[in-house]
């Protein structure tokens, strides 16, 4: 990588923010693609083995211990590989030299990572309880008015992951750091999010436009083929989001603590002269 993409030199516009995840994903996206697409495999595995024994496509309701066993695997091997693919982008995106193995460090990270999201789930998830001490008939408006302050808490998290995975600051240092980043910068935190998630949308429409394409033009009129043509372009674009959404995580993270550690910076100089 020719230049520093990770940390920035300096606070960014919500542009530049963009414009530094792209350019981190170009850059990593061949070293960090075995791990998407194995994330993206392992996330169908419960499905496949569904489809394979012809049993009925159920999700939570499925009392078969092997598909739960399969489930509860994908999960473990995703939360790895996509462990990897942030800490692969990190080394390479800050040129770094270490041969530490983000593979490795990945897998040593799923047991706080995992933790540390069902904790995330579960605050947000607090947040709507009080809606059990509203009477039914307001509960539209409650309803709302909760989701309004969920949305805020769970924002507020979003950056506890590279925190984690990169700052070492352990489930409960990283939920406070991520907080302390994004406190102030909320707005810019959901722009940032949403420019990446249309771009994920637009990559998955025209994904399915493809498929739903060739099985119109007579490409392939086995269901058989079809079904394996759909397989094909879910993992294919799967494997293409998935950096592409670490990256613009990774950038948006190393311009809030850029954005920090000048606040900080400023106070410092600010209480050395006012001693």
């Amino acid at each position: 990588m020719s230049s520093i993409l990770y940390p920035p030199a300096r606070p960014q516009s919500v542009g530049e923010v963009i414009d530094t995840a792209f350019r981190i994903f170009k850059a990593t996206l061949l070293r960090c693609l075995p791990f998407s697409v194995l994330a993206t495999v392992v996330g169908q595995l419960q499905n496949v083995y569904t489809i394979v024994t012809r049993q009925n496509l159920r999700q939570f309701n499925n009392t078969d211990p092997v598909w739960w066993t399969l489930y509860v695997l994908g999960v473990f091997l995703g939360l790895t590989f996509i462990n990897a693919i942030i800490i692969r982008q990190a080394q390479m995106a800050s040129g770094s030299t270490s041969n530490s193995s983000a593979l490795a460090a990945g897998l040593r990270s799923v047991p706080s990572t995992f933790a540390m999201t069902v904790l995330i789930f579960a605050i947000v998830g607090l947040c709507f309880w009080p809606l059990m001490a509203v009477p039914r008939q307001y509960w539209v408006y409650t309803l709302i008015a909760l989701g309004v302050v969920a949305s805020y808490v769970g924002v507020s998290f979003l950056c506890a992951w590279p925190a984690m995975l990169i700052g070492h600051k352990g489930i409960a240092g990283s939920m406070r750091y991520s907080a302390s980043l994004i406190k102030g910068n909320w707005w810019r935190t959901v722009a940032v999010y949403t420019v990446a998630l249309i771009m994920i949308i637009v990559l998955s429409v025209t994904a399915g436009m493809i498929v739903g394409l060739l099985a119109a033009l007579g490409a392939s009129k086995d269901i058989a083929v079809t079904t394996a043509i759909s397989a094909v372009m879910v993992v294919a674009s799967g494997a293409i989001y998935m950096p592409f959404a670490t990256a613009m995580t990774l950038a948006l993270y190393g311009d809030l603590q850029a954005r920090k550690e000048g606040i900080d910076l400023e106070r410092r100089i600010a209480g050395v002269q006012a001693g």
